[in-house]
């Protein structure tokens, strides 16, 4: 035997140490990542609580610009009641229709007015022919009825002032806008804390200026013009328009968007999914609060002009009503800048996120990041144990080419010196006797076999590791096949004193193969039965066909009684260059090239190859091929049709010594 060297037992160290330093820091790696993917999801609680919560601002500032629009365009001069010139509002209603953003949100516009009587009349504007007739209290307004009776009873006049009452500006039952008749002035001074005026809404109230030739009439007292909204655009354009301008991410709405009475927490007025939510939420992830008059709105509107209110006619009539806000509405005083209860809104915005809170969106979100995270870390982790793996499989590639070539040395030299030896003592006479020289023919025949089969061997390893090894597979009798194989190898077997036992199954449909290359794997495993057959001497073959997973196929089997493998070994006995303890042991010569090339040989036939094994009892190796299709039908090794599955007779022959 050829001692060799092996290198892997100093590396070992050093791959462990990598290798641990390496779990070491995938495990750091992953604490870090859950301790900064928690600091990220709190950043991005945060971060989308901060966006909803300013949407949810400026929402409602968005809806009650509107609201503010609606009640500065709208509202009826207090002269053009008194001399009934409807063209004059007609002008102010079609002034306004053409400057607001959203011209559809006003459904009817009714004037109310009040006599010093407590009497009420009610009209209604017609856009067809511009003006106001009388109308029947709607049953929407029932409720507004009672509150403007209320109002009339207060009224009434002390030293030429009249003092009394006013309706909240905002009627969120109606939904409807309650505007006194008056006439706004432009504010000189944007800081201004209210607009300097004639009548002051407040707790008493209303003013106006001196008129000394004025004298008691049937006029009325005060007058309101009542602007009711459109529910249908309301709901199904206005407030969706808003919430896909702050709450969407494209065509989808990031957060349920729900609006419910102040009044009535449990009264649902709007909700985006109404086919689904019937109940008012309770809470939600941000709250605004929204349909009210708002100063800082009202100022916007008339510091801009956005409604070019200065164009309107009977803007620079200074004989007309004007009208102020107060800081204190009308039964919540000390309330703050509104006209509409405290905070400023009849009704609540309530936004939930669709994941079913802003929470469970944020835990979500590093979930998703965890299993991405981990999923990297993962692939991290296998990287390392394919390349732990890989490293392995090439240092140990590299002591069985060690082992690979000095064991061929060996082989090669022990024919060669063989060889030589033998030509030396014929060319130097020694031999006389001619029964002495054939005998010394047939040692230099036999080595120079064995040198010529390893030399094939390198030669078919070399071409099946360069990719350019071709087949040319033809149908075949399974039969045709056996025998080309037992004639082959007949030296061997003549040499050795083995006897071949083949038994080959009559009416076997014919195999697609390379008839010289099967033939080659079929030698090399009896080749191995010989070479470890043991002392028993028989060899097995056996031909039979079979139904397998992808079609018929049959099966050949090589059997001896040789020294076995170990059940360890198995899973590597076709590895290149890789040999079994128990052969080296038994010092018997080998390159550990031949169970490689007749797997590779099988495989790219598309077949497979099988092995069982018994130490010390022998091995049974089995290469299964597809048969070859012929209309549906195989054809016989006679030539006759016949099934796969028919084997009636079976083929026995024996060779040997």
């Amino acid at each position: 035997m050829v001692a060799v060297k092996t290198f892997r037992a100093s590396k070992l160290p050093s791959n462990t140490a990598l290798v641990a330093a390496l779990a070491v820091l995938l495990v750091l790696m992953a604490a870090l990542q859950y301790y900064w993917l928690g600091e990220i999801s709190a950043g991005e609680r945060e971060r989308l609580q901060s966006l909803v919560d300013s949407g949810a601002a400026r929402f409602g500032e968005d809806f009650d610009l509107e609201i503010a629009g609606a009640f500065l365009g709208l509202q009826i001069n207090a002269d053009t009641v008194r001399t009934q010139t409807w063209d004059r509002y007609a002008q102010r209603v079609d002034h306004w229709r053409a400057r607001s953003a959203h011209p559809n949100l006003v459904g009817e516009i009714y004037l109310v007015q009040v006599f010093e009587n407590g009497r009420m009349r009610i009209a209604r504007y017609h856009s067809d022919t511009r003006r106001f007739t009388s109308d029947d209290w709607p049953a929407s307004m029932q409720r507004l009825r009672e509150r403007f009776e209320q109002s009339a009873k207060t009224m009434r006049l002390e030293n030429g002032l009249l003092v009394g009452n006013t309706p909240d500006p905002v009627a969120d039952d109606v939904p409807a806008l309650v505007i006194p008749a008056a006439h706004m002035e432009l504010l000189s001074d944007p800081d201004a804390t209210y607009i300097d005026s004639d009548i002051v809404f407040g707790e008493t109230v209303l003013k106006r200026k001196p008129c000394p030739r004025c004298k008691p009439g049937p006029d009325p007292i005060f007058a309101y013009t009542v602007i009711t909204f459109d529910l249908h655009y309301l709901w199904q354009q206005f407030v969706p328009t808003l919430a896909r301008k702050y709450f969407a991410s494209g065509n989808t709405l990031d957060y349920s968007v729900a609006i419910v009475s102040r009044s009535d927490p449990t009264r649902l007025v709007y909700h985006s999914n109404s086919s689904t939510y019937e109940i008012a939420p309770v809470r939600g992830d941000a709250q605004a609060y929204l349909f009210s008059l708002r100063l800082d709105e009202i100022n916007r509107l008339l510091i801009d002009d956005t409604l070019r209110l200065s164009d309107l006619p009977d803007i620079g009539d200074r004989q007309s009503w004007r009208i102020a806000v107060g800081r204190t509405p009308f039964e919540k005083p000390a309330s703050g800048a509104a006209l509409a209860g405290d905070d400023g809104g009849r009704w609540q915005l309530i936004l939930t996120h669709r994941a079913g809170s802003l929470e469970a969106a944020v835990a979500g979100l590093r979930l998703k990041n965890l299993l991405i995270s981990s999923g990297i870390l993962l692939l991290l982790g296998a990287s390392i144990v394919l390349m732990v793996r890989s490293s392995r499989r090439a240092q140990r590639l590299a002591q069985q080419k060690i082992e690979f070539v000095a064991a061929i040395s060996h082989e090669l030299r022990t024919p060669l010196a063989v060889i030589c030896s033998a030509g030396e003592n014929l060319a130097d006479g020694v031999v006389h006797n001619p029964l002495r020289a054939r005998q010394y023919g047939a040692v230099i025949n036999n080595e120079g076999r064995r040198l010529a089969e390893m030399v094939d061997q390198a030669l078919e390893f070399a071409g099946v590791q360069s990719g350019r090894k071709t087949y040319a597979p033809r149908p075949i009798a399974v039969a045709e096949l056996i025998q080309l194989t037992i004639a082959a190898c007949q030296p061997q077997v003549r040499d050795s004193g083995f006897v071949i036992e083949a038994q080959v199954d009559a009416g076997l449909p014919l195999v697609l193969a390379d008839a010289a290359e099967m033939s080659r794997a079929l030698q090399n495993l009896i080749r191995n039965a010989i070479k470890y057959g043991g002392e028993r001497g028989w060899v097995g073959l056996r031909a039979q066909a079979q139904a397998g997973r992808r079609g018929p196929e049959v099966a050949i089997s090589v059997r001896d009684t040789g020294i076995g493998i170990a059940a360890d070994e198995l899973a590597h006995i076709f590895e290149p260059f890789f040999r079994s303890r128990n052969a080296v042991a038994a010092q018997i010569h080998g390159s550990g090239l031949g169970l490689s090339l007749v797997r590779h040989i099988v495989e790219a036939h598309g077949g497979r190859i099988t092995v069982e094994s018994t130490p010390g009892v022998g091995s049974t190796f089995t290469i299964y091929l597809l048969c070859a299709a012929n209309d549906g039908r195989q054809p016989t090794a006679d030539g006759t049709p016949g099934a796969a599955a028919s084997t009636p007779a079976r083929q026995r022959s024996r060779l040997g010594s």
